[in-house]
């Protein structure tokens, strides 16, 4: 250690004029001391990104999820009932303006009266309440529907029967004969042989598929209001 500068004592020390120099081993020291702290404060960093990245992920997306379709999701219907789900809201989840109003619709492979009772074990199961109120069923609306409520929501159930277009496949003509000139000789057709009675017509002898082949027999609708917005009967009845 070399010092410039003498004093008898501390307190004559100079200290504008002394300069202290450090060791070349502690200042080595020192550098490798703070590269070492870097060094963990960065691998400290990574290994909280990688854990909390997980936790991050699942936590934007139950924000970003609507707790209302993710119960419904969860009613563990019959396949049989809940066919092609089909989804639809309009509002805010927060009631911000106008509270969301939520609505899915399935197609079931069964009538009506057998959809309503799955539909409506199910929503018992799930903790809903039949909820018994004047214009719950809609003036000049078919079908089955009952209101439930629970916690801050009511819900409207509605199921009825499917309608359905169902035409029968156009017949084929065949082509006429191409002309061989000259004088058109008429024919004779000759008479159309008929299957025995046994046998049953052939496929392209069916006018067309059973309307249970192509369209459900019933169409279930939920509709889900926050209770503060519900206005029972003044909406008119219920979508498709």
């Amino acid at each position: 250690m070399t010092y410039r500068g003498t004093a008898s004592s501390p307190s004559g020390i100079d200290w504008e004029s002394t300069t202290q120099i450090a060791p070349f081993g502690l200042l080595q020291h020192a550098q490798v001391k703070r590269v070492r702290q870097l060094r963990y404060a960065t691998i400290i960093f990574l290994v909280l990104a990688i854990v909390s990245a997980p936790a991050a992920f699942f936590v934007i997306r139950e924000l970003s999820r609507d707790p209302v379709f993710a119960e419904l999701d969860d009613l563990d219907l019959p396949e049989w009932a809940a066919r092609n789900p089909t989804d639809g809201a309009v509002g805010s989840r927060w009631c911000i303006d106008e509270c969301r109003s939520r609505q899915r619709t399935w197609e079931s492979a069964r009538g009506p009266e057998e959809t309503n009772r799955a539909f409506v074990g199910k929503l018992r199961d799930a903790g809903w309440v039949e909820w018994s109120i004047p214009d719950c069923q809609a003036e000049g609306v078919d079908g089955i529907e009952t209101c439930w409520q629970r916690d801050e929501y009511v819900l409207d159930l509605w199921v009825r029967a499917a309608v359905c277009d169902v035409k029968g496949a156009r017949p084929t003509i065949s082509p006429a004969p191409a002309s061989t000139g000259g004088a058109k000789t008429p024919t004779a057709k000759p008479p159309a042989s008929k299957p025995p009675a046994s046998e049953p017509p052939a496929e392209g002898d069916s006018p067309g598929a059973a309307p249970t082949a192509i369209c459900p027999l019933a169409v279930t609708t939920i509709k889900v209001f926050n209770r503060i917005s519900y206005d029972p009967g003044g909406g008119g009845p219920p979508g498709p």
